[in-house]
């Protein structure tokens, strides 16, 4: 994790720099490019911010030994459905809700029963049928 957190934090001290650079080469006119930057930043520092403080209540990773080998990290990583079909309901569900903001609230809104239903069932796969603990 550590080299994790490391890894976000430079992200993060890099997207800074750049806006700066950014908002001076632009004169802070430009409405999307510094804003943008700046929540890059922010973005990069929170991640760092929360992996370093999981590093400190968690043991070390395989992935912080630098003398590892790749088959010290074997294991299980998750507990994951096979052949789920709701990601890809939501995927095309979540594609119309996109389009519709460029085509119309009533496309929008079209598109959010869908993405609601099939949300609702990949939350709720494990609870039901087949999967069920």
């Amino acid at each position: 994790m550590k080299i994790n957190a490391t890894l976000f934090g430079s992200l993060g001290a890099f997207a800074l720099v750049i806006a700066f650079v950014y908002g001076f080469v632009t004169g802070f006119e430009e409405l999307a490019g510094f804003p943008l930057l700046l929540l890059t930043a922010g973005l990069g520092f929170m991640l760092w911010f929360y992996l370093r403080l999981t590093a400190k209540h968690h043991h070390v990773m395989d992935g912080d030994n630098p003398e590892g080998e790749i088959h010290e990290q074997a294991g299980v990583y998750g507990d994951f459905a096979p052949w789920s079909w709701w990601p890809l309901g939501l995927g095309f569900s979540s594609a119309m809700v996109f389009f519709g903001m460029a085509i119309g609230w009533w496309f929008f809104f079209l598109g959010c029963i869908p993405a609601l239903f099939f949300v609702t069932g990949w939350v709720m796969e494990y609870n039901r049928k087949r999967y069920a603990h």
